[in-house]
């Protein structure tokens, strides 16, 4: 009786067709040659056979646990064995894994509850095994069905009369039908920790039976058995818990044989160490032990290599294409650590293959693991030669995967071709590498920081810097000369901050202040190109870029979480880089400013980094000088130069300079008054010659403009309220009213100045009261409202844009929600009258809903035509949002919420819906009006088609556009009918009373009104009315027409209605049939409300 016949059933697993539980291989996996050689079990395992020790149990002589048993009488007793199986299960199927196991202290038990350390439980299981192996292997199987969630009891008379498959059929039965989850996949810390802790037990046992009872032919034989019959079960709980379970086996085998490998090639060394020797110094009695050693060892490796080849072939490749991700997971991590731990065997592309078919895997998490799999070889320098064939057939797929749709896919594939590159660099293509390159653009911060990786292992890695004897500078001037290079090239040049991010961790040159000023400042070398103004400009922004990066922490918009919440840690190391940054930009800063002084582009950028400087250091360093110096380029470049944008930076960085937290700011303060008194000095001048003028040009009137930019840049970081310049901006305002060619941005300056100087008085009362003050605000605020009423009346679009959004900002400023802080505020809320309401909706229907759009316009010009409407559009549903116009204000922007739904739909859907917090009612009500006006706009599209038709029959009129925004509306309520029901029911009384209003035509009593067409509508909402108030509605419709009879089609609207309400399908009576049956009980009343509130 050999070993041949007890793994019989094993080959026959190995041999069997794939069933409907498998799935196929992606078809590119064919290309690399799946040889049916590979897949076949049978060949390569050659078990040692033994007669006299083939798992003899007891003196009994029955067959080997794989053979099949033959005859009527032994069919009959495995009928009665699985009849006794049913009976000695549990009966409850709803009990727990834990109640279970809490009576038979068994494994899992133990394992489960953690609180048993695992290599007592091997110890355990070891000195049992070696008092009685059945018994040791029935726990041992008995603890793999426990773990696979199966609640069935193993027997001895099972163990011993039945095959293993159908041990496992019987057990079938014995799974909770309540749940399809099963230990090793259930969440929890417990399952999570049993998981670990139950791999660890495999592997623990296996390694610590390789020191006596692996090799006895029984124990190992009778355990891959079972696990095999696990993992080739069409029950996926078995299947995967026996897969997980014997590729662990696998996993030790491996260290196992890694071991016995190392040990033989010792004995090797020490014998032919000892046979070298001189014949009387060799020990002949050495050698013979030696000798016998080294066969023992070659004959212990033979049959650990003949098991784990046996699991691979007979088990791996049937589970690494399993229907189950998981389990495809699991293949592929285990193959991975095969590969890493005993490269001599796995790391063969035999084995390669599966990883690169499996890169093919629809499922994003095995594909993720076939890359973790990979990383650790290449980033090993002894294996990465191993894997040149594999790498040249699979690098297209991987560099494909960096773009993968899952994220971690992308990261690990991008880390992989980050170790092939350190590897070898001639086997990426330049077109590889540049769709790498482009990554450090990605919006994925951790995509964008492995492409980072890559582009520092390619071009920065093997740059060296030039030696120059006769000046010392920065290690790392050559690395930056090579980013700015990659960066102009790149031609993303408003990507700057993405760049910085990825290469943050990556390369020191991020921080090295020095190294950047030195080539802005320092004359080049004799062996360097001196910069051009491009790479002086990419320079500068990039390194404007790291310091609001070492400043703030802070990710750039689309990376990360806004408003991001530092770490301990990252605080300190912001905190420290703040005041490195700092000490060396206030020595560097004043020279950069004066040098680049002529150049708008270059100041915008360096005057981004004070904003970032902790201002302090000048204290405590004694830089005094440096302040100053730093003040004085600041007041040259405000006498300077002639843009806005560059008086807005200047400003700020007062404002932070100013900061009366800052010891050193009385200076700042000084240096600022100096400023603004000769802003004021030339604006004067200017208005003087202003007002001397009966006509001006541009030329003329550009001294006041300039001061009025600078004046206005100041105003908005800083309070001017000691000087009073209303009277003057008055006067341009009157000046623009009368003359329409007056210049559209001294009126924005104007209104600019205006405004602050509004917002700076309410700052001042809010800290010390002033009823003066308050008195000359309201006084003021009205003037501002109606010059603003006027000026967007204007001829030039640009000021009645400028107009129209000062107005909204006013209105928000002086809402009503000022009385919530002090109730003397009261009177500087402005009036909400009817004619502010109809020139803000005019300005709407001219510049927005029916602007004119020049002819022959290009795309980018489109998009910022559009965005510049979608802004004047949202300031004035801002004002109904927070409920400073009434929600009924929102009426004729609620009725081209499908007109323009691809250009304003979000704003006005967000309108309307942000409106219901307010009040469901009148936002309700304002949707019947908006209803009403779009009936009527199809009243008067009619009335014209018919005049210009000539046809003095009544055409048909178009009431699509009115059904399709009723669709709209009726979805945004919503599926809770009853959160929402008195908001339908005011719907429905409004649309009633304007179909039904007048009630006869005027010419034809016979006749209904002119709006009864619109009662078409309704049932587009009478679908999220209740029973009880389709009810009340019926009965306000019968109120409104009391008694009359409507017998002509004309009246077919109504009638339908009425049928809707009243849930009657079929045709139904006139209104007069319903009236005389009378109502029993008392009639619902639809619920009121007060149509003179303001909400």
């Amino acid at each position: 009786m050999t070993l041949n016949s007890s793994t019989r059933s094993l080959r026959q697993h190995v041999q069997r067709s794939l069933g409907d539980d498998f799935i196929e291989p992606p078809s590119v996996m064919s290309a690399v040659g799946n040889d049916d050689d590979d897949d076949d079990g049978t060949e390569d395992f050659h078990p040692r056979g033994t007669a006299s020790k083939a798992r003899s149990r007891g003196g009994g002589g029955r067959q080997s646990r794989g053979g099949r048993k033959s005859g009527l009488n032994i069919n009959q007793t495995d009928d009665d064995l699985m009849e006794t199986s049913s009976m000695s299960t549990t009966t409850g199927r709803h009990t727990t894994y834990g109640d279970h196991q809490s009576e038979e202290k068994g494994y899992f038990h133990h394992l489960l509850n953690g609180k048993t350390n695992i290599q007592v439980l091997v110890d355990q299981w070891i000195d049992s095994y070696q008092a009685n192996r059945d018994e040791a292997l029935i726990e041992l199987m008995q603890f793999f069905l426990d773990s696979s969630g199966c609640k069935g009891k193993l027997t001895q008379t099972m163990y011993l009369k039945m095959e293993h498959v159908d041990m496992l059929r019987a057990m079938t039965e014995h799974f909770d039908e309540d749940t399809s989850e099963y230990p090793i996949i259930m969440s929890g810390l417990q399952y999570k920790k049993f998981r670990a802790s139950f791999s660890e037990f495999v592997v623990l046992l296996i390694k610590q039976s390789s020191y006596s009872i692996i090799y006895d032919q029984y124990m190992i034989d009778n355990l891959v058995t079972l696990l095999t019959a696990l993992s080739d079960s069409s029950v996926r709980a078995f299947r995967h818990t026996g897969t997980l379970a014997v590729l662990k086996v696998m996993t030790a085998l491996v260290d196992i044989a890694l071991t016995i490998s190392i040990q033989k090639d010792q004995c090797q060394r020490q014998y032919e160490a000892e046979r070298q020797k001189s014949s009387a110094r060799r020990a002949a009695d050495r050698l013979d032990t030696l000798t016998t050693k080294r066969k023992e060892f070659e004959g212990n490796e033979n049959e650990i290599k003949s098991f784990m080849n046996f699991i691979f072939k007979g088990v791996f490749i049937h589970r690494y294409r399993d229907i189950v991700p998981d389990i495809r997971c699991l293949c592929m991590s285990e193959l991975g650590e095969w590969m890493k731990s005993y490269p001599m065997v796995f790391l063969d592309d035999i084995y390669l293959k599966y990883i690169g078919w499996t890169l093919y895997d629809k499922v994003g998490d095995c594909r993720l693991r076939c890359l973790l799999a990979l990383i650790p070889l290449f980033q090993t320098t002894d294996l990465v030669g191993k894997l040149e064939l594999f790498t040249n057939r699979f690098k297209d797929r991987i560099v494909q995967m960096t773009v993968d749709c899952e994220y971690e896919v992308a990261v690990q594939a991008i880390k992989l071709l980050t170790a092939i590159l350190k590897f070898n660099d001639r086997i990426l293509e330049d077109k590889d590498c540049e769709n790498i390159y482009e990554l450090v653009y990605h919006s994925h911060r951790q995509i964008s920081q492995a492409a980072g990786e890559f582009l520092n292992q390619k071009l920065f890695h093997k740059a060296e810097q030039p030696s120059n004897p006769s000046k010392k500078r920065s290690q790392n001037t050559a690395f930056m000369h090579l980013l700015v290079q990659f960066f102009i090239e790149s031609e993303l040049h408003e990507h700057a901050t993405y760049l910085v991010d990825s290469m943050w961790d990556q390369h020191p040159m991020m921080k090295d202040w020095e190294c950047m000023t030195d080539i802005l400042l320092e004359a080049p070398d004799q062996d360097e190109d001196p910069l051009d103004d491009q790479h002086e400009n990419c320079l500068i922004e990039i390194m404007v870029c790291c310091v609001r990066e070492a400043a703030t922490g802070e990710y750039p918009i689309g990376r990360g979480q806004p408003n991001r919440k530092l770490t301990m840690k990252e605080q300190k190391q912001k905190e420290d880089d703040k005041k490195m940054l700092t000490d060396h930009f206030i020595g560097t800063l004043p020279p950069l400013l004066n040098k680049y002084i002529a150049d708008a582009d270059k100041l915008l950028n360096l005057l981004q980094i004070p904003l970032h400087f902790n201002y302090e250091v000048y204290t405590t360093t004694r830089r005094e000088r440096d302040l100053d110096a730093y003040l004085n380029a600041l007041s040259d470049i405000v006498q300077r130069h002639t843009t806005a944008e560059i008086f807005d930076a200047v400003s700020k960085c007062f404002e932070c300079v100013c900061d009366v937290s800052f010891t050193l700011s009385n200076r700042a303060i000084a240096h600022r008054g100096n400023i603004i008194d000769k802003i004021l000095a030339n604006f004067n001048a200017a208005m003087g010659i202003f007002e001397e003028m009966d006509e001006a040009d541009e030329d003329d009137l550009y001294p006041l403009l300039l001061n009025l930019r600078k004046l206005d840049a100041f105003h908005q970081c800083h309070d001017l309220g000691n000087i009073d310049l209303w009277d003057k901006i008055h006067l341009l305002f009157k000046a623009a009213i009368d003359n329409e060619d007056m210049s559209p941005e001294i009126v924005e300056k104007c209104f600019g100045i205006a405004n602050r100087s509004l917002l700076w008085g309410l700052y001042q009362i809010d800290i010390q009261f002033d009823k003066d003050l308050l008195k000359k605000i309201v006084k003021r605020s009205r003037k501002l409202c109606n010059l603003c009423q006027k000026l967007m009346l204007h001829a030039n679009t640009q000021i009645c844009h400028y107009a129209y959004t000062t107005l909204c900002d006013l209105l928000i400023s002086m809402s009503p929600h000022l009385v919530d802080k002090n109730p003397d505020y009261q009177v500087l809320v402005i009036e909400i009258n009817e004619n502010l309401i109809q020139s803000l909706l005019t300005f709407l229907n001219t510049y927005v809903f029916f602007a004119e759009e020049p002819k022959n316009q290009d795309e980018q010009a489109k998009i910022e035509t559009l965005h510049k409407k979608r802004n004047l559009l949202a300031a004035y549903c801002k004002l109904i949002v927070h409920n400073v116009l009434p929600i009924q204000a929102a009426t004729n922007i609620l009725k081209y919420y499908v007109k323009y739904s691809n250009d304003f739909g979000d704003i006005i859907k967000n309108t309307f819906t942000r409106a219901r917090d307010i009040s469901k009612i009148h936002t309700a009500k304002t949707m019947a009006y908006s209803l009403m006006a779009v009936f009527k706009d199809c009243m008067a599209a009619r009335d014209t088609s018919q005049q210009s038709g000539g046809n003095e029959d009544t055409a048909n009129i178009d009431l699509s556009p009115l059904r399709e925004l009723a669709r709209r509306f009726n979805l945004s309520f919503g599926l809770d009918m009853s959160k929402q029901r008195e908001a339908l029911a005011a719907l429905h009384r409004e649309c009633i009373r304007f179909a039904l209003t007048p009630l006869f035509n005027h010419d034809d009593p016979t006749q209904p009104g002119p709006n009864i067409l619109f009662l078409e509508v309704l049932p587009e909402f009478a679908s999220k009315l209740l029973k009880p108030d389709k009810k009340a509605i019926f009965d306000h419709i019968d109120k409104l027409v009391h008694s009359a009879t409507l017998e002509n089609d004309a009246w077919q609207p109504l009638l339908n209605y009425r049928r809707i309400l009243n849930d009657e399908p079929g045709s139904g009576h006139g209104l007069k049939a319903r009236a005389s049956t009378g109502t029993r009980g008392r009639k619902r009343a639809i619920p009121q409300d007060d149509d003179n509130s303001r909400l």
